[in-house]
């Protein structure tokens, strides 16, 4: 791609606390909208299987009771609470129904942690292929001038690596979010227990949590390089595959090995570093929940302020809780290691949709209503005072007052220097680019964003560097026409002179083409891409140097049969010359974005 190219955005800078938190509550609004009925449903499953845990732990209170071990005042008035429930429902507390109501509490809170379980990862699955689609979307949709500012593969990073990164941020939230109603829940069960030493440990653990929470800022700071190294990794693999060739002929790959060497290095010390410090977080919420668990037991066995009973449950409960806490910690460390891959994907995408080219409004039409028809082209195509500028030159000239009228059913050839503006004048004749000033007409109705698309629908376009998909032949001509027949194809070739080497071929139009066409000549490649444009039947067919990169016999091939096409169709060739500008029914030089000559054909 040219002009401007910079790479997707991203955080380089460590975030401070307040960003930490924003951005936290940034994503979780999002992923709310996204599926606000599911995320209330998963909430309530979240509740429904705390309650029901602590319930099931609230039963050990009479089943120590009935095992003759003595309760104090807390622990009677909670176990009177439990046995006037029993009454309301006609059941006497025995050893046996005890038992039975908490293997019966624990089956139905695992039943309910299923289901919890399965909607959290179907919810955070779904957010991914939503946001995944949307980026397409824009990516499909956006204006050229916005799409050629961006790698290729800083757009595969978002789509392929930070998107699914953010899946994983989702994914913490929720279970992070889980963790905290079972904490509540727990916590709230601890204080009818035993007040004092519920708000000890609540103390304790305020003091931990506020130990391990710079570590967030540290997760979230490597969270942006991680993002950044992998957008880097991604470049450069496609960058090395896309130039495979020319590095191979240069034997350059002990360098390309060498600088993919050290970005994987790069790369495995940020994920090691942030390993590091999520396993000294939990370490240090480990140790000290270690300690509030043995000052807990210290302190109550030294001043006899909690009963047994009183001491088993509350130890029971914290235990659950140190790794329910732990797990917290963890969930959000990697919530802010997550966030900077979802800051990178949503400004890329923004930076996408806002040049997006405006859409039709879609009404109740039929199939064929004019809205969705192409447009002909039986007079000219003209264009009047055009100017277009480029975001950066980068020794490019955009275009400056151009006026040329294209008769239709004529021939014209574009000729000039490289970095004149022909591809630029190639991509505002095909509707790719808008211009910035002046108009652009087709048999006098102008070109505008609301009739763009169907002007595209009318032409087929050959850009500079023609491709093919790692496909067979039939699929790459199908590609500009899914219905077209066997003899649509057959004629095609014929027209675009390919007919021939593609009959020879062992498979024929079965015959799969490679990576762009690899096991194909260059005028191969350049024949079948025209016969694919030829597919479209056009009424305006541009071509941008399509006989640059030919040898003299595939340009005389190409050159006659555009000549043959004549009068079938307007037709407009980017060249720097030779055996097209000899055929054509007028040459138009361009020189330095403006035109240089421009000799008046008639119309036919």
């Amino acid at each position: 791609m040219h002009m401007d190219v910079r790479p997707a955005p991203g955080l380089s800078a460590p975030p401070r606390r307040p960003e930490v938190l924003a951005e936290a509550a940034k994503f979780a609004r999002a992923l709310v909208s996204d599926a606000p009925t599911r995320i209330a449903l998963v909430v309530a499953l979240l509740l429904a299987t705390s309650v029901t845990e602590a319930f099931g732990i609230l039963m050990l209170l009479p089943l120590l009771e009935l095992a003759g071990l003595g309760g104090g005042s807390e622990v009677g008035a909670l176990v009177g609470i439990v046995t006037a429930a029993a009454g309301v429902v006609g059941v006497e507390l025995t050893l046996a129904t005890v038992l039975g109501v908490f293997l019966g509490l624990a089956l139905v809170r695992s039943a309910l942690a299923w289901l919890r379980d399965v909607l959290m990862t179907r919810t955070h699955l779904e957010f991914v292929d939503r946001f995944r689609a949307h980026f397409y979307r824009a990516i499909a949709h956006a204006e050229w001038d916005e799409l050629s500012c961006h790698r290729s593969s800083d757009l595969q990073s978002v789509l392929t690596v930070d998107v699914v990164r953010a899946g994983l941020g989702a994914k913490h939230l929720l279970n992070g979010v889980s963790t905290v109603v079972l904490i509540l829940a727990q916590v709230t069960l601890a204080l009818l227990i035993s007040p004092w030493a519920t708000a000890t440990a609540m103390g304790i653990g305020a003091c931990l949590l506020g130990l391990v929470f710079p570590l967030a800022r540290r997760a979230a700071s490597l969270g942006a390089q991680l993002t950044d190294a992998n957008r880097d990794l991604l470049g450069t693999v496609t960058s090395f595959l896309a130039g495979l060739k020319v590095a191979q002929s240069y034997d350059a790959g002990a360098s390309h090995v060498g600088r993919f060497t050290e970005q994987l290095a790069a790369l495995r010390g940020r994920q090691v570093a942030f390993v590091g410090a999520n396993a000294a977080a939990r370490a240090i919420i480990w140790m000290g929940s270690a300690v509030a668990v043995v000052a807990l037991v210290w302190l109550a066995a030294g001043t006899a302020a909690t009963t047994l009973p009183e001491l088993l449950v509350v130890v029971l409960i914290f235990g659950r809780l140190l790794p329910a806490t732990s797990g917290m910690q963890q969930c959000f460390h990697g919530l802010v290691n997550a966030l900077p891959a979802y800051t990178n994907a949503l400004a890329a995408h923004r930076s996408l949709a806002a040049s997006a080219e405006a859409q039709p409004r879609r009404v109740a039409t039929p199939p064929d209503a004019a809205a969705d028809a192409r447009m002909p082209l039986r007079h000219a195509m003209t264009l009047n005072a055009v100017s277009f500028k480029l975001r950066a030159a980068q020794g490019r000239h955009g275009l400056t007052d151009v006026d040329l009228a294209l008769p239709a059913g004529t021939m014209t050839v574009i000729i000039g220097p490289s970095g004149a503006g022909k591809s630029t004048l190639a991509d505002i004749l095909a509707a790719v680019l808008a211009p910035t000033s002046g108009s652009v007409a087709v048999d006098g109705t102008p070109l505008t964003a609301a009739n763009r698309r169907r002007w595209r629908r009318s032409i087929a376009y050959v850009p500079q560097g023609a491709y093919l998909f790692h496909d067979t032949i039939r699929a790459n001509l199908k590609m500009a026409r899914p219905d077209a027949s066997a003899s649509s194809l057959e004629e095609a070739l014929r027209r675009a002179g390919a007919d021939g080497f593609v009959e020879a071929l062992p498979r024929g139009l079965d015959t799969v083409v490679g990576d762009g066409g690899a096991t194909l000549s260059g005028g191969e490649v350049q024949r079948l891409t025209l016969a694919r444009a030829l597919l479209r039947e056009p009424a305006l067919l541009v071509l941008d140097e399509a006989t640059s990169h030919v040898d003299p016999d595939a340009e005389r091939l190409i050159a006659g049969a555009l000549v043959a096409l004549r009068g079938a169709m307007t037709i407009v060739a980017i060249t720097h010359g030779g055996r097209l500008a000899a055929v054509a029914d007028a040459v138009v030089r361009i020189q330095a974005g403006r035109i240089a000559a421009a000799p008046a054909v008639a119309a036919r």
